[in-house]
């Protein structure tokens, strides 16, 4: 007689403290996880990129951790150590917050922050250079933070004293001048006013005007260096694959769980004075980077910092949900494929971790509560219960791979088009258009209208638009180039974002929803 194997799956409603514990057989141990653990970890392993979480909901204490103590490069989320020992320093009156700092050419710093487009001689206060050096991730301010903290071997002591394995391991001009050294060897030895120069040098930045003086004679030559095509390809695959695997290339060494314990003590106000916790956590949810990662899915205040470069999307901070506060961080480095779909889900995973710790803040679709609260086993079912009668169809444009990364140009899902992110790759090899802002934008521009065409779309089908741009001095050329395609009202939503780098060393990258009209 046949044998009949039958798999029964039952679906349990539990609270977030009743939650169902799975045990894992590892040799001879065994390990619980909760389902919340069990559905984040699955969340995380589709990232192409390496992960790690950390999550403490404030009222109850319930931590989820994955991989939360292995480390990862910081890179700017180090500035909230900056911020907060900053606070303690001007409660020790050994820091005044209200002094001004006249900044000069040698103090300006490339990459993210506005204080690099002012005119010379600008002086901000203590206090304004701390704003910034979170709200915009200012690399001037923070280098003269980090100087004003006691520079980083001061840091790294108080916080070994402070019980912290993170530490800070470059400033921002460091680990820029040890990438350029592997260019050229001669380039070990310059300063940090001549590092920022070939930085904007590198990446035809208009700011180089003001270093050019500086690059007369002998040292004429590192231009040509810097500016030589094959080399700046050779820097932009130095700093993706450096900055992830090889920890003299950090700016900074944390995990999650210790970057999480620092938020904790911002929110209790325990680690320097209510006052100043208060200011840090204002200063926190004035962030303007970011907004499509932990804020992206959650209408809520969030206090957060980001950590960006061309291949490393972290976010770390505190969601205020209507339960209670929610620390969360979640660093990834390493990003394969699109940089926008990896923000997208932070944002999903901070979603997630809401919709569980207080659904009246945040209710989530029935299969990914059954997921978060019933573990692994019963997912299938839920998902197969509540899937959506849209079916989601792949576009793929004959011909088409403007990207060597593992990704689909477009899903389309009942009548709504999600487009992938585009860096102005040729349609036809794989490899980035040359030529520099305009003609990569135009690629993009072209590629977009492609994906929209093999889904029976148009341009006025668009709905949203990121701009995710490597340089803000190109922000006026982009919105220029923008308003010759985008002609019909209502015109998109759009989010313009500014991040140290992109993949391939390409200035923007695009991405675009689009609804067909009916």
């Amino acid at each position: 007689m046949r044998r009949l194997h039958l798999c029964v799956v039952v679906l349990l409603a539990l609270s977030p403290v009743e939650e169902m514990s799975v045990w894992i057989a590892r040799g001879d141990a065994q390990t619980a996880k909760t389902g919340l653990t069990l559905a984040l970890e699955a969340e995380l392993d589709r990232f192409p990129a390496t992960t790690s979480l950390y999550v403490k909901d404030l009222k109850t204490g319930v931590e989820t951790a994955v991989r939360a103590d292995q480390s990862f490069n910081s890179q700017s989320v180090i500035k909230i150590p900056i911020m907060v020992r900053a606070f303690q320093l001007a409660e020790e009156g050994k820091l005044n917050l209200d002094e001004r700092v006249t900044l000069r050419r040698a103090d300006l710093r490339d990459g993210t922050g506005v204080f690099q487009y002012a005119d010379l001689g600008l002086a901000p206060t203590v206090r304004d250079l701390i704003l910034q050096m979170i709200i915009t991730s200012d690399n001037t301010a923070t280098d003269q933070m980090t100087t004003r903290v006691g520079g980083v071997d001061a840091l790294n002591a108080w916080l070994e004293r402070s019980g912290y394995t993170m530490r800070m391991l470059n400033r921002g001009h460091e680990y820029r001048r040890k990438l350029l050294a592997r260019l050229d060897p001669r380039l070990a030895g310059i300063t940090a006013e001549e590092t920022t120069g070939l930085q904007y040098a590198l990446s035809d930045n208009p700011v180089f005007d003001l270093y050019r003086p500086l690059f007369t004679g002998e040292r004429a030559a590192w231009l040509d260096v810097v500016r030589s095509p094959v080399n700046r390809r050779t820097q932009t695959a130095n700093q993706l694959k450096l900055m992830v695997e090889d920890r003299n290339y950090w700016l900074g060494d944390i995990n999650a769980r210790e970057i999480g314990r620092m938020l904790e003590g911002i929110e209790r106000e325990t680690i320097a004075s209510p006052a100043n916790c208060r200011t840090m956590r204002t200063f926190l949810q004035r962030q303007l980077a970011g907004s499509r990662r932990l804020p992206h899915f959650v209408d809520v205040p969030v206090a957060h910092k980001t950590g960006d470069s061309g291949n490393i999307a972290n976010d770390v901070g505190i969601i205020y949900a209507r339960s209670g506060p929610i620390v969360i961080a979640v660093l990834v480095n390493g990003v394969r494929g699109s940089y926008g779909e990896a923000e997208d889900r932070i944002g999903r995973i901070a979603q997630l971790v809401v919709s569980h710790f207080d659904p009246s803040t945040l209710p989530a679709p029935q299969a990914e509560l059954a997921s978060l609260r019933a573990g692994p086993s019963t997912s299938l079912g839920a998902g197969a219960a509540a899937q959506s009668p849209d079916r989601k169809r792949v576009i793929q444009p004959s011909g088409y791979k403007p990207t060597l990364s593992p990704l689909s140009p477009g899903s389309l899902v009942g009548d709504t088009l999600y487009l992938s992110g585009s860096t102005g790759g040729d349609p036809a090899t794989g490899q980035l258009i040359t030529g520099g802002f305009e003609p990569e934008m135009r690629q993009i521009m072209s590629n977009v209208q492609t994906v929209l065409a093999a889904a029976d779309m148009t341009l006025s089908d668009v709905v949203s638009v990121t701009a995710y741009l490597a340089e803000m001095s190109d922000f006026a050329r982009f919105n220029k180039i923008y308003t010759e395609y985008f002609t019909s009202t209502p015109l998109p939503t759009r989010s313009t974002v500014a991040v140290t780098a992109l993949a391939r060393g390409a200035r923007l990258e695009l991405t675009m929803t689009a609804v067909r009209s009916r």
